[in-house]
């Protein structure tokens, strides 16, 4: 089976390519904006703050309460309009709709669907997404074979950034890319983006899109299916979360050398996205229906931090920390997006309804400022 149907064939499987379905309880790279850890551009972690044990910031957007949830529900995940009362952030949630062939743009307080990017003709599988260095938002377009820029001030369609011209059919601009999946620049500038299809990592010019080299070799370190959620961790390798390998892989950051396994295998099962928050590495765990929890410092197991469908949770993949704190969680199967507490990992709130604004199949997200 080709390796490009695989979250497509998950869609079809699930269900989830239909955006009316519900379930109960139901319920995600950079700018300074965005969360990010390590160097400026990664697309999936937050700032470390410093070194505070359960991985919250000392700054919070919300008040404490004693229930644990924000929206004072008592911890009904099924409950919307989380943040009633909470301070604006400023800041939407970015959501790449693999089934709906979008991105959507999400209130990050109250989870409003206020439009989606573009349009873009040639986003087709939308999977990994970052705001770059230049404010301007990058998507994968898993099933074209592109990585697309929008503008990062009104979300309009800028330019194919990384592509093949079929008016050169003698060269391939894209220097091999099959399947693209995560999209993240690193301490170089350069962006890096996982070829899922070929289990390699290839480098672009951050500026111009243009093929630089091939980075981590096809199949390196046994390396089988880099999803989207691949990050530069706080020491400058590259963590990539081997979907079929079922492995964390770390490659040196400067070569792409191999360096082994970062996280024990026994528990991972076809591991999406990775965090590196404070003193922790947050594993989304698609087939368990769980996040994980390692030590950032040598990838030993600590904890499952969100229990099996806690919330409801169905599939999870992309994830984020917000500026409060919490965690948020795209759930594939149900289309959602849900919050959970940062230091427990309790869920607090469904942020983003099934199906809002005709998100189907949201796969990888990311934080931007508000427009």
């Amino acid at each position: 089976m080709p390796k490009l149907t695989h979250s497509l064939l998950c869609l079809a499987l699930a269900g989830c390519g239909d955006p009316t379905t519900e379930t109960a309880s139901a319920p995600a790279s950079a700018s300074a904006a965005e969360s990010s850890t390590g160097p400026a551009g990664s697309s999936s972690t937050t700032d470390t703050g410093g070194a505070s044990t359960d991985d919250t910031p000392t700054t919070t957007a919300e008040p404490p309460v004693t229930t644990g949830d924000p929206d004072g529900t008592s911890g009904d995940p099924s409950s919307t309009g989380g943040t009633t009362g909470a301070p604006d952030s400023g800041l939407v949630l970015l959501v790449c709709g693999f089934g709906s062939d979008s991105v959507g743009r999400y209130d990050l307080d109250t989870g409003e669907h206020l439009g989606d990017l573009g349009p873009a003709e040639d986003l087709d599988g939308a999977l990994g997404i970052t705001v770059g260095p230049d404010g301007q938002i990058y998507v994968g377009s898993e099933e074209s074979n592109m990585v697309l820029r929008f503008d990062g001030t009104t979300g309009a369609f800028v330019d194919r950034f990384v592509w093949d011209d079929p008016a050169t059919p003698d060269d391939d601009e894209t220097g091999g890319l099959m399947g693209p999946g995560a999209v993240v620049f690193g301490p170089d500038g350069d962006l890096y983006v996982s070829s899922f299809d070929s289990d390699a990592v290839l480098r672009y010019d951050g500026t111009t899109g243009a093929f630089k080299a091939i980075f981590v070799e096809a199949g390196a370190g046994g390396l089988d299916g880099p999803d989207a959620g691949m990050v530069f961790g706080p020491d400058g390798d590259l963590y990539v979360p081997g979907y079929y390998s079922n492995t964390v892989s770390r490659f040196d950051g400067t070569t792409g050398a191999p360096l082994g396994d970062f996280t024990p295998v026994d528990l991972l099962d076809n591991p999406r996205t990775l965090v590196f928050q404070g003193e922790h590495l947050y594993v989304a765990n698609e087939g368990s229906d769980e996040v994980l929890r390692y030590a950032a410092s040598d990838g030993a197991f600590i904890d499952v931090f969100v229990a099996a469908g806690a919330g409801g949770l169905d599939a999870p993949a992309g994830m984020v920390f917000g500026p409060d704190g919490s965690l948020y969680v795209a759930s594939v199967n149900n289309n959602a997006v849900l919050r959970y507490d940062g230091g427990s990992g309790e869920p607090t709130a469904l942020i983003v309804e099934p199906g809002a604004g005709g998100l189907s199949g949201p796969t990888h997200i990311a934080l931007a400022p508000a427009f």
